[in-house]
């Protein structure tokens, strides 16, 4: 049975949405296919404007002019025939059946709210890092890389990361920074596969990128720790020994086994302008070896680790473009990761020009500075008691409503994971 547009009034509890008849990003929902599971979400739809859906009837309930999905109680006999009901469509509007239709479905149809999936890539990330922790470690004490331990802790990020990239960009920029270096090398290697992934990396070249994010810095273990503790503390020598650190980390990875080659280079060139040293049949080698060092400045500008104090995305983003126009960074790869993080990222708090608060929920793809955000807080900072969508112009009124600052959920005691729960949970 192919999918179907009804019209939203037709739209039921039990019922699986697979699209609507306006542009997603114009909609505060962060996923664009879920199952309806009650009324309110019925009610954010319409209240977005949307007046047609696209149903799939294979995953839900069906619209009122078919039958409704077969449903055949468990348990019984196979010779049992029930009555046959004076409406067959009376099940489409029973609350008991439609839950029992809803449970019955398996949990990769039924959708998952923005906190579910935040708070797992959360747990997920601390997984991650006592994992990096012990690889870093185990090279510490013994001078060796374990390749199978790297291609293991590459093949988790990959598979649990992509497909999930706003959450994982949401958790790698408000966590607690850590001048550790697990915490850094993790962070590197994530933002590597999102990234090559933007750029269609296919998944072999995902693996290398991401192996050599992984391990760029590991010559830093060699290094006394007074040395990783800001640039400001280190003298000229320090500083001289400080930029050894990537001949520091080949060294390593040439004693280690089950290391591909291209790896060592990767990690050999991360701190280079330009890979001018790759030739034209390993071009995409140059194209990694930019991507790490734009990544790794990206994460450096977010933690403060080579400078006084960290920025905001905002300020670390423009630092990397102001980069690119120097030509000190990659303008391309530079683009796409301001593409991909936006100027204001998703799920960040922002505040506006007539004091209203609001949450970036979408990026619009022709200005990265008027994303779509769900009010929450009038202009006295009141809660409002139902959020609402709104999409900033970009049409030059001084008038207008505008983001001026983007704020510390935590500092203003805003729990926006619960927010966005609220509001499009699915």
């Amino acid at each position: 049975m192919s999918v179907k547009r009804i019209p939203v009034s037709s739209l039921k509890v039990g019922m699986y949405v697979c699209g609507v008849d306006r542009p997603w990003i114009e909609t505060p929902f962060l996923v664009h296919r879920f199952l309806i599971k009650d009324d309110s979400q019925i009610a954010k739809l319409k209240h977005c404007g949307i007046r047609e859906v696209d149903i799939d009837p294979q995953r839900g309930l069906d619209s009122l002019n078919e039958p409704p999905l077969p449903f055949f109680p468990q348990n019984t006999a196979s010779h049992d025939v029930a009555s046959p009901s004076p409406n067959p469509f009376a099940l489409i509007d029973d609350p008991a059946h439609c839950k029992t239709v809803i449970a019955r479905l398996p949990p990769s149809l039924t959708g998952k709210s923005f906190a579910e999936e935040f708070s797992s890539m959360q747990t997920l990330r601390e997984r991650m890092l006592e994992e990096v922790s012990d690889l870093l470690h185990s090279i510490r004490t013994s001078g060796l890389v374990s390749g199978n331990h790297v291609k293991n802790i590459v093949r988790t990020i990959m598979s649990e990361t992509l497909g999930h990239e706003e959450a994982c960009l949401a958790v790698i920029r408000t966590r607690h920074f850590s001048p550790d270096l697990y915490d850094h090398s993790l962070t590197v290697g994530t933002l590597a596969v999102l990234l090559g992934r933007l750029m269609e990396y296919d998944d072999s070249q995902l693996r290398l990128v991401a192996m050599a994010a992984l391990l760029h810095d590991i010559g830093l273990l060699k290094l006394p720790k007074h040395l990783l503790r800001g640039p400001e503390r280190r003298s000229s020598d320090d500083r001289i020994l400080f930029q050894s650190h990537p001949t520091l980390s080949v060294e390593l990875l040439q004693a280690s086994s089950g290391i591909p080659e291209e790896v060592l280079q990767l990690v050999a060139d991360h701190h280079a302008a330009s890979a001018t040293r790759f030739s034209e049949d390993t071009v995409m080698l140059g194209h990694m070896s930019r991507l790490i060092r734009v990544v790794d400045e990206y994460d450096e500008l977010l933690s403060g680790q080579e400078r006084e104090c960290p920025l905001s995305v905002k300020d670390a983003l423009r630092e990397l473009y102001l980069q690119s126009q120097r030509n000190q960074l990659d303008q391309t790869i530079v683009t796409q990761l301001i593409n991909q993080v936006g100027i204001y990222p998703i799920y960040s708090l922002v505040e506006l020009n007539t004091g209203e608060r609001g949450i970036v929920t979408a990026h619009s793809p022709d200005n990265l500075l008027t994303p779509i955000l769900l009010l929450i807080q009038d202009a006295n900072r009141h809660p409002l008691s139902e959020p609402v969508p709104f999409r900033l112009s970009s049409d030059g009124n001084s008038s207008q409503r505008e983001i001026v600052s983007v704020l510390d959920p935590e500092r203003e005691s805003i729990r926006v994971d619960r927010l966005l729960a609220d509001w499009v949970s699915l």
